[in-house]
């Protein structure tokens, strides 16, 4: 469905560096999210990239960039090479956006990948589940066009009747939900 609208698809590893994972994503490092009974850790450390992009997200942590305050502490690559489980497969957006061509914009990129959480397992919760998600990257984009993406994709996938409500989610702004029928 996503090549069909245009979208290339992106990959990459189950095991991530807890700076994709997390920092990149401006996920301070003393963050609940973080700790052991949400996040599966791996006992081994990662490689880091380019240096140029640790640089620039140690000091979104510590300073601030662009008008931000940042969080205001001292950031440790320590915990940055720390494995994980990825929780989500917006690392991969993170690790797209970093290498990116500007010379290939527009662009649409999406990923369908295997996601882990450490929850408590019930009807409605387990420790791993697939997640999509799609990024585009066009000065022209707007809300409209991603409330469009998303109907599309759902009439794709068999869902003629949807609704989009607005929702808090606390690493997007403006956030919605989706309800088909």
């Amino acid at each position: 469905i996503w090549t069909e609208m245009g979208f290339r698809e992106m990959n990459g590893n189950m095991i991530q560096s807890s700076f994709w994972n997390f920092d990149a994503l401006f996920t301070a490092q003393d963050h609940p999210v973080r700790e052991m009974q949400d996040t599966f850790f791996i006992n081994r450390e990662m490689n880091l990239p380019d240096k140029k992009i640790v640089s620039k997200v140690k000091e979104s942590h510590e300073k601030g960039v662009a008008g931000s305050k940042g969080w205001q502490y001292e950031w440790s690559e320590k915990d940055a090479k720390k494995a994980v489980l990825r929780t989500h497969t917006t690392c991969l957006s993170a690790q797209t956006l970093a290498g990116l061509n500007i010379k290939e914009l527009p662009a649409k990129f999406f990923s369908v990948g295997k996601v882990f959480r450490n929850e408590t397992l019930d009807w409605k919760h387990g420790f791993e589940f697939n997640q999509t998600e799609g990024i585009v990257v066009d000065k022209n984009a707007n809300f409209r066009h991603l409330l469009g993406y998303l109907k599309q994709f759902a009439k794709k996938m068999g869902y003629e009747k949807v609704r989009f409500r607005p929702s808090y989610f606390p690493y997007t702004e403006p956030s919605v939900e989706g309800d088909v029928w």
